[in-house]
């Protein structure tokens, strides 16, 4: 009876620690050890914001930048993700222009100046290089073919990794100098993603100068078709699935005929739900935890439906109630998932608009607006 006894408080104290895993405190040198499992994160719980797109050349700087800071730290945030990009010209080009070498874009100088406004807001710091295109091709399409446009171009291809190389090695580089807790390898590049043991080479390098957390951005969906996970610390996922209609084609083609009724909390929760699962296998699969490293969706009517849609004033109507209900959702949803290890909220803006704003903004940003309360009432609690 003694010996039953003892092995069942020794069972439950085994559970209770694995329970708490995931909340425990970690350093840069946990990280750099590959300490992650899926129940396990030695960086804790990230209640975070996305911060500084794109990071344009001045942006960072100013009172305006050091005042935007200040209000995402009184959300009750913990973490910011400072996100910026350099360019190609075309997805068929595979130059990539960054630094110096492109004006637009923010400098390391700044960068560091977005770091230290975050430290002055006890704020830990995910950077995310990330590469756009200046034609406004999505970097999901980035694609070499040759003049037949049927067949894969190898060469550029190559020359393209090694470009992209050189890119986040120096990012990886000035994370490292600034001690930030995260690094994140580019966003969104589906055409990227098959190309397996180019990433896992890729990330081999990056460690070798960067001793935090590695992770990657993929796009909602896409996270089950990657077999590298496993070689990051923690699964990146833009969280836009399309949880406020059934009809998902109707909704792109008009947001306004969204029936009210497929965007209540009730209809949100329902078809939350198989997604959870979705991510908890992938997690699951790679013994990995799942981060959101974007999330969100304009304050209009029927954003929920498609929450990658950008603002658009002339045709969205303003609805914030819909955004805190997507809010609502997505916390009460993956907060006590034991996989998962939160949020960097898609976006807040370098430079707040007017407080009377709130009432007809209706872009991602929640600076006064209903989700905004449920957000810190969300971030206030413990994890």
């Amino acid at each position: 009876m003694i010996k039953q006894l003892l092995l069942l408080l020794l069972t439950i104290g085994i559970c209770t620690c694995k329970a708490a895993e995931v909340n425990q405190p970690g350093s840069q040198q946990a990280a750099s050890q590959l300490q992650f499992t899926r129940t396990y994160s030695p960086i804790g719980f990230i209640k975070g914001h996305s911060w500084g797109w794109p990071g344009m050349r001045g942006q960072y700087l100013g009172d305006a930048s050091a005042e935007s800071m200040k209000k995402l730290a009184e959300t009750n945030a913990n973490w910011v993700c400072i996100a910026f990009a350099g360019e190609m010209n075309n997805a068929n080009e595979p130059n990539i222009l960054w630094g110096e070498d492109d004006p637009c874009m923010v400098t390391d100088n700044e960068i560091r100046h977005a770091i230290e406004l975050a430290r002055k807001n006890n704020l830990k710091v995910i950077l995310k290089p990330v590469v756009n295109v200046r034609d406004g091709t999505w970097r999901a399409n980035i694609q070499f073919k040759k003049p037949d446009g049927k067949t894969i171009d190898s060469e550029r291809w190559g020359q393209w990794w090694a470009e992209f190389n050189r890119f986040l090695l120096h990012y990886a580089k000035l994370a490292a100098d600034t001690n930030c807790e995260m690094l994140c390898l580019g966003c969104e590049m589906t055409t990227t993603e098959p190309f397996a043991n180019r990433w896992r080479d890729l990330i081999a390098e990056i460690r070798k100068v960067y001793p935090g957390a590695v992770t990657y951005n993929t796009n909602h969906g896409d996270e089950i078709k990657i077999r590298w996970w496993d070689a990051t610390d923690v699964i990146g996922v833009s969280g836009y699935y399309p949880i406020g209609t059934d009809d998902v084609q109707t909704a792109m083609k008009d947001l306004n005929k969204v029936p009210p009724e497929d965007t209540t909390l009730e209809a949100l929760k329902r078809r939350i739900m198989p997604v959870k699962e979705n991510l908890r296998k992938v997690s699951e699969k790679f013994n990995r935890p799942v981060f959101f490293i974007e999330l969100g969706m304009c304050s209009a009517k029927g954003c929920s439906a498609t929450p990658w849609t950008h603002n658009d004033p002339n045709t969205m109507v303003y609805d914030a109630d819909e955004q805190a209900r997507f809010y609502q959702v997505m916390l009460e949803t993956f907060w006590n998932e034991l996989w998962f290890i939160g949020y960097a909220w898609w976006d807040w803006h370098t430079e707040l608009y007017p407080p009377e704003e709130a009432k007809t903004d209706t872009t991602f940003f929640i600076y006064g607006k209903p989700a905004e309360k449920v957000l810190k009432e969300w971030y206030s609690k413990p994890r």
